[in-house]
């Protein structure tokens, strides 16, 4: 049996290969004049940053110790970190989107296009090896967004490594005064295809770092199952939040008339056996007592609002407020 690799390895080996090539590539592009060249280096610029930053996430998610203000730990580091990855891409699209306007604007010829097809295609190669790298994971691990981050760079970058041929090979193999128009033209095609591959991933990081509920999950039909649980008069302050990509917590308010220890522990037995068939398995039940001669006093709005009075002080600083 193989060894098995771990995702911070893999991210070190991608590291490697992405340092030695922006060095190259960039001397490449200062070399021959070619816009789409320098572009395509900066592209693995920020991803070296990315990648560094995503290795960061990845082993402070890992460590066992964390400050006692995050009472969570480190559980939304990688998060945090595909989310700023998706940030930066979009920055460098605008930024090279930018330049390549400013190149239309102003023509420059290229220099040695052969050599840019050579760096094209060595950095093709390259980009490749490190997605098979990235995308050979363990199935736990495949919807990793921190991962995912990193095999979108990398994606991105071999398909800017084709523009970047097919502009060198225009370059080289006509000789109309126009080809030289195909280098920025290829450097806009990239840096749209930079600032489109960063908008799912913000999305993604950054609905899991508002704490909304994970896709498939509706709070009205779980409230309308919790509702229908015997022994439950009504349910309000019902909160569902992914606190990563793997776990989703809840916290509700239950209003109930049988004010008992162990009948309120038997009702919050079959209270998560409800949020169990959501996927939810971490939950806060707060149990708001009414006493049976009040219930049909109580207004449907009566039912609906806490019976826990927290004062003036406070009353705007609950989740209930």
């Amino acid at each position: 049996m193989s060894p098995r690799i771990s995702r911070s390895q893999r991210l070190m080996v991608v590291i490697a290969i992405s340092s030695a090539f922006f060095v190259s590539e960039i001397s490449v592009g200062f070399y021959t004049h070619s816009l789409a060249l320098v572009a395509d280096a900066f592209h693995y610029l920020s991803d070296l940053v990315s990648f560094v930053v995503a290795f960061l996430a990845l082993r402070v998610s890992e460590a066992d110790d964390s400050p006692k203000a995050l009472s969570f730990g480190w559980q939304r580091a990688q998060l945090l970190g595909a989310f700023f990855n998706g940030v930066l891409l979009l920055g460098l699209g605008i930024s090279v989107f930018l330049q390549s306007i400013e190149r239309f604007i102003s023509i420059e010829r290229v220099e040695n296009p052969k050599v840019m097809f050579i760096m094209g295609s060595i950095g093709l190669g390259l980009n490749l090896i490190s997605a098979t790298f990235l995308h050979a994971q363990p199935a736990a691990h495949a919807h990793d967004l921190g991962m995912m981050g990193v095999l979108v760079h990398v994606l991105g970058d071999a398909a800017n490594n084709l523009g970047v041929m097919a502009a060198a090979l225009v370059i080289w193999l006509t000789h109309y005064e126009g080809r030289y128009y195909a280098d920025p033209g290829t450097t806009m095609g990239i840096s749209v295809m930079i600032i489109l591959s960063s908008f799912p991933l913000m999305r993604r990081a950054g609905r899991i770092l508002l704490q909304s509920a994970p896709d498939g999950v509706d709070a009205e039909d779980v409230k309308h199952d919790l509702e229908k649980i015997p022994g439950v008069l009504s349910v309000h302050e019902l909160h569902i939040w992914q606190l990563n990509q793997q776990k989703t917590l809840a916290s509700v308010h239950v209003m109930v008339s049988d004010s008992s220890v162990p009948a309120f522990l038997r009702l919050t037995k079959t209270i998560n056996e409800c949020f169990h068939a959501y996927g939810i398995h971490s939950t806060t039940i707060q149990p708001e007592v009414v006493h049976p001669g009040a219930i049909s006093s109580l207004e449907t709005e009566g039912l609906e609002k806490c019976q826990v009075v927290c004062g003036a002080m406070c009353a705007g600083l609950t989740c209930c407020g």
